[in-house]
């Protein structure tokens, strides 16, 4: 197989001779089908060419190139070296001599390339893929199953343990959370301080007392699970009748002056809503504690 490799140099000059040229390889033994690091360097005078060409590699001979690049440096002396690296596929068996080549160097003003050809005197040995001393071949013994690591288990346990608790921990708190947040008592105690601000910023009392309304029939609807916001106050005065609600009395006496400050053009004053907003947030309280202590009686 022929390869050339070309680097551009200066001026022309004397042609290398032998002792110009190095050949190495490595390593110096190696078993069929593995590669060979052949080193090619070509010290001249900076002519305007230097290549490598005829490498005695491919069909016919134990080599096979795989690959090749070559390096042009500058020498300290003022002369130029040439390199190529090249790798090599070694098949056979036993010693083999490193393949030949030719080094070609011309100007493009000569008449023609002049040639120097290479025989290293250096060989590589190719080994045997089997041991020489072997004379039968044995069969090839069964697999051998590797026991189960019970060791693991342990870590493995603790480590889903650890997930199922921490999984179990962060629904809890999902659950406490939402609660929090959907609880109609903080909700409307809430809403009622927001009024009384707004009242001060200058909220029409009429406006505060349709608000406070919205906000008693929604608190209701939440905390009682009945559709307050959809019915009449005296139809909300006989659910919680029904219900037998303790606050129940209150509650119906806010929506009964909403209503006439809604219905029959009542006219109150800020301090009046303000007194209102507070007794308000006195009866959303109370049905707070009053649901708790009905909690602990049940349980």
């Amino acid at each position: 197989m022929a390869l050339l490799l070309v680097i551009a140099c200066g001026p022309a000059s004397a042609a290398p001779v032998p002792g110009d040229v190095t050949v190495s390889a490595e390593p110096d033994s190696l078993f069929a089908g593995e590669r060979l690091h052949y080193v090619i360097t070509v010290r001249h005078d900076r002519r305007d060419s230097v290549s490598v060409a005829s490498l005695k590699t491919g069909q016919g001979t134990p080599f096979e190139i795989t690959g090749a690049k070559s390096f042009l440096k500058k020498l300290p002396d003022g002369r130029a070296e040439f390199r190529m690296d090249a790798e090599l596929a070694v098949f056979g068996s036993g010693r083999q001599p490193l393949p030949g080549f030719t080094v070609v160097t011309g100007n493009a003003s000569a008449a023609g390339p002049e040639r120097l050809a290479i025989t290293p005197t250096a060989s590589v040995t190719v080994l045997g893929m089997s041991d020489s001393t072997v004379t039968e071949l044995r069969p090839i013994a069964p697999p051998v199953s590797a026991p189960f690591p019970a060791w693991l288990l342990a870590p493995v346990l603790i480590a889903l343990a650890a997930l199922g608790l921490a999984g179990y921990l962060v629904a809890r708190l999902v659950t406490a959370l939402r609660r929090h947040l959907d609880d109609p008592v903080r909700a409307a105690r809430q809403k009622l301080r927001a009024i009384r601000r707004q009242l001060s910023k200058g909220l029409v009392p009429a406006d505060g007392y349709e608000s406070l309304s919205n906000i008693l029939r929604e608190f209701l609807q939440k905390r009682y699970r009945f559709g307050a916001m959809e019915m009449v106050t005296q139809e909300i005065a006989e659910e919680l009748a029904d219900r037998k609600i303790n606050i129940r009395q209150e509650l119906i006496e806010l929506l009964d002056r909403a209503d006439l400050v809604k219905f029959a053009d009542r006219r109150p004053d800020i301090e009046e809503c303000r007194r209102s907003l507070r007794v308000a947030e006195v009866l959303v309280a109370t049905a707070e504690v009053e649901a708790e202590t009905t909690a602990d009686v049940e349980n």
